[in-house]
This record gives structure tokens, C-alpha cells and sequence, in this order.
């Protein structure tokens, strides 16, 4: 079968090879795409991503598109599509890394989880930042550059926490911007969801299988879901899958039946169907926008 998946991509190539083996990597944005232009183009990765930009850009974040003309973040979650198409002059930072790093030895839940950008459900994972506030968030962005720059014998020790103090600072940036959105344990709930979501959703589709993934009762796992989000646990669930449909479509040569039957849908006209219920259109229509829109 010729097929064409969406394109994840690993760290790029750039620093200290024993930090990239430990999951960090920071680079200067641009110089980010100069090292690997294949990025200029939708794809995606199995780390999370947080970037800064300086100047006027379009950003596309799982179909979703923000533009810039200042200071600007956001927030790449693991499967995440997404591409920036910048203008000149364009400056900033990426900084790339893995839950193993960013956890080190803590116990589990992560508190990844209770970050407020990652793995959003209605929350946009982009955040302009305030003119006031560039100044001091660029600072935090350079001295990881530079200290992956120099990779000194305890680099790791101080990327990590560096790279802690800006993601907390980022939050805070974040819930004075969108002050509904401050992580309680409900939140944390619901971000536990979404992780093991991204992991299971083509084999698991319902809900008594994601709570006792939590160690929670299903009434109580879709109780707090809606009272977060406004929606169903299962409503998530198919929103899921309709996502990696979406993604599916862009970016691979199979047929929408084959896509349909890879998803699990055992009735290609009952996965037509069901994307034009949660798209508002037939897959062959967005197919056709998309292609028009970005190739």
C-alpha cells in the first residue's frame, strides 16, 4: 500500500548530543528551520515543543491557524500537527523536550498535566505575550540557549529548571490572559484524560476503558469532563479520532474508505458520516479546502 503518513520528525541535530539524548533541545528559532526546512511543512512529534517568536508570523496548530506581528508562544503538544510560516526577520526560541526530562525523578502525575496550554481541549495552546512582559520572558528563553550553548558538566541540572521556572512563568502569563482556565484537580482529571487518550484512542473508544486507565469510576470520569470542558467524555473521544481523520486526509495517499477502515470505522459510509456530523462537511470536501489552503 502506497501511503504517504503525516511526517514526525525527531530533535533536530544541533548541540550537545548527550542533552538531546537526555530530551532537551534549544535552539534559536530560526535557525531551527535553516537546520531542517522539512519543518516549514505540516508535521509532527512525539516531544513537546514550546516556542517564542519575535515578529510576524502564521502559525497552524492542528488546523487552526494564529498570526503575530509581536511577541508571541505556543504550545506544541506530542502528536500535535503543525507548521509556522514566518515573515522576514522573524526571531525567537524553540525549546524542545521530553516528558522523561522534564519529570527527571518525580512521582507520578506529572505536573505537565497541570500546565494550562498543553493537550487543550477549547483552550487555544497559543499566548500573545503582553509588551510589558517580553522583556523578561525573552531572558528566561536566551539563557537556555545559551546554556545549552555552552553544554557545561551540569547542564542538565540547570536546563531543567530553567526550563521549569519559564513554563510556570508562561502559565502565569497564561490564566492573567485566561483567568477561567487556572488548573484545579478537575483539570488535572481531565489533561490525565486527554494523556491517555493520545495513546489509546484508535483501540480504546469508551469511556469505562479510560477510567479504569484513572482509577476512577466512568460517571465520575464524564461528570468532571463535562464540568470542565462543557462536553462528554465520549464527545471527546470522537472528536479524537475525528482529528486524526482530519489528519489522515492531509497528509496520506490512502483512499477516504481505506482511512475510514484504518480508524476503525468497519462501514466506510458510516465514516463519511460520522465526519460530516462533527466536521460539517464530507471528508472529500475538507480534503479538497485543505489542499487548496496549504499545498
Amino acid at each position: 500500500m502506497n501511503r504517504r503518513s503525516i511526517p514526525e520528525y525527531d530533535m533536530n541535530e544541533a548541540g550537545a548530543d548527550h542533552l538531546r539524548q537526555r530530551g532537551i533541545l534549544v535552539m534559536q528559532f530560526m535557525d531551527s528551520l535553516r537546520n531542517d526546512p522539512r519543518r516549514l511543512n505540516p508535521h509532527s512529534h512525539e516531544f513537546f515543543q514550546i516556542c517564542l517568536i519575535q515578529g510576524r508570523a502564521t502559525v497552524m496548530l492542528d488546523f487552526q491557524e494564529y498570526r503575530t506581528r509581536d511577541a508571541a508562544a505556543f504550545f506544541v503538544s506530542p502528536g500535535q500537527v503543525h507548521f509556522v510560516r514566518p515573515a522576514e526577520g522573524l526571531q525567537g526560541y524553540t525549546i524542545s523536550f521530553t516528558q522523561a526530562f522534564f519529570d527527571d525523578e518525580a512521582p507520578p502525575p506529572s505536573r505537565l498535566l497541570e500546565l494550562p496550554y498543553f493537550f487543550p481541549d477549547d483552550a487555544q495552546p497559543f499566548l500573545h505575550i503582553p509588551r510589558e512582559d517580553a522583556s523578561e520572558t525573552t531572558t528566561l528563553f536566551r539563557s537556555l540557549c545559551q546554556e545549552y550553548d555552552a553544554a557545561l558538566p551540569d547542564a542538565e541540572e540547570m536546563l531543567r529548571a530553567t526550563l521549569r521556572l519559564t513554563l510556570l512563568r508562561l502559565a502565569r502569563l497564561y490564566i492573567r490572559a485566561s483567568p477561567e482556565r487556572k488548573a484545579t484537580r478537575g483539570m488535572t482529571i481531565v489533561r490525565q484524560f486527554h494523556w491517555e487518550l493520545e495513546k489509546h484512542f484508535r483501540e480504546e473508544t469508551s469511556i469505562n476503558a479510560y477510567a479504569r486507565l484513572l482509577g476512577i469510576t466512568a460517571n465520575h470520569l464524564n461528570d468532571v469532563v463535562h464540568e470542565q470542558t462543557g462536553h462528554s467524555a465520549g464527545e471527546l473521544i470522537r472528536r479524537r479520532r475525528l482529528l486524526d481523520a482530519k489528519r489522515m486526509l492531509s497528509h496520506s495517499q490512502l483512499s477516504v474508505s481505506e482511512i475510514g477502515y484504518a480508524l476503525g470505522f468497519e462501514d466506510p459510509s458510516y465514516f463519511a458520516r460520522f465526519f460530516r456530523r462533527y466536521e460539517g462537511e464530507s471528508p472529500t470536501v475538507f480534503l479538497e479546502r485543505f489542499r487548496e489552503k496549504y499545498q
